[in-house]
């Protein structure tokens, strides 16, 4: 008797049995009212809001990583106001310096009270962390990610004067801010402007004794706003300042960035000389912009602070319609 095919069949189910059994065992997996045969459970989702410090709800997610500040949105709890809530960079061999600075900047903030500088609200340790506390403000900064015109010269020039009150009041409390540019400036949705972000700011001429770790900004550079004794490293004052916002004022009225404006018109970034201011303040007259707002950003520009004007109240002056003050200088730039 040939035995090949029994020997075959008996080979053919023994093959067989594993793959009953795993059909089996997959059809009690899936039977009925067993947890694998219901549709998945979704993830619990993240709170929209954490505690924070008994006093404030915050965001899980950071709105924002700055040069030396993580940014997040908050909201006090008894009033439901919104906030912003600052902590200092972490992650970089500096992080010291990036604490020191946060909470130098909250220091100064202490100090201020103007409508146009953005306010303090408070600032405490949680879990170890610094965390710094100031007015959340509804609008945007004053650098669009793709501007199409100018605001006009009548508001731009209004802006710029809130903001020189505000610098005016900034350098007589002995600080000076360092970092003026189109994204430190917030335009409110009521339409007042507000000056923001104080982490690079310094006491003026030692009136405010500073600690903490060595100050590596000494150079603060900002692609198409650089200001000259900033960008240099050399030692700076209240001028820098009225340079950074006649930069901002260029940029407002041109839609170019300020830096570059002068390199076409001078081949260098800043004016080094009244003539060279005079090429710039021509350009921005033929822009259909004032006489008096041209020469006034022109020498506000100019690479020597001392050929700028001497404080915020000055320029104010010099940028009012109807003053006697006009731009400085031989011919006043003429």
């Amino acid at each position: 008797m040939d035995i090949t095919p029994v020997i075959v069949f008996i080979a053919l189910v023994c093959a067989g049995i594993p793959v009953a059994v795993a059909v089996v065992q997959n059809s009690r997996r899936y039977a009925v009212g067993s947890p694998a045969a219901q549709s998945p459970v979704p993830a619990k989702p993240a709170a929209a809001t954490s505690p924070v410090n008994g006093r404030y709800e915050m965001k899980p997610q950071p709105y924002k990583q700055g040069g030396m500040a993580t940014i997040w949105l908050g909201k006090e709890k008894g009033t439901n106001r919104n906030c912003i809530i600052k902590t200092p960079r972490r992650g970089t061999n500096i992080d010291n310096v990036y604490l020191d600075k946060l909470m130098q900047e909250a220091g100064y903030l202490k100090r201020l009270s103007h409508p146009n500088i953005v306010k303090y609200l408070d600032d405490f340790y949680l879990n170890g962390e610094f965390h710094l506390v100031v007015e959340y403000i509804s609008g945007e900064n004053m650098m669009p990610s793709s501007p199409r015109s100018s605001q006009g010269e009548q508001k731009i020039v209004d802006w710029a004067r809130q903001l020189l009150d505000a610098l005016a009041y900034i350098h007589s409390s002995g600080i000076i801010h360092r970092d003026v540019n189109p994204k430190n400036i917030m335009l409110s949705n009521d339409g007042t402007v507000k000056l923001i972000d104080f982490g690079t700011a310094k006491g003026l001429n030692g009136h405010i004794k500073e600690t903490g770790a060595k100050d590596p900004f000494t150079q603060i550079a900002n692609k198409g706003f650089d200001i000259p004794e900033l960008f240099m490293g050399g030692e700076s004052d209240q001028r820098c300042d009225l340079c950074g916002l006649a930069q901002t004022c260029i940029y407002l009225l041109t839609l170019r960035q300020p830096n570059d404006l002068c390199a076409s018109l001078i081949n260098t970034n800043w004016p080094r000389s009244y003539s060279e201011a005079a090429t710039v303040s021509n350009y921005l007259i033929s822009s259909g912009i004032s006489k008096r707002a041209s020469r006034c950003l022109a020498q506000a520009v100019m690479f020597s602070p001392g050929s700028r004007f001497a404080s915020a109240h000055a320029m104010l002056a010099a940028l009012s319609p109807g003053s006697t003050v006009a731009a400085q200088g031989p011919e006043a730039l003429k």
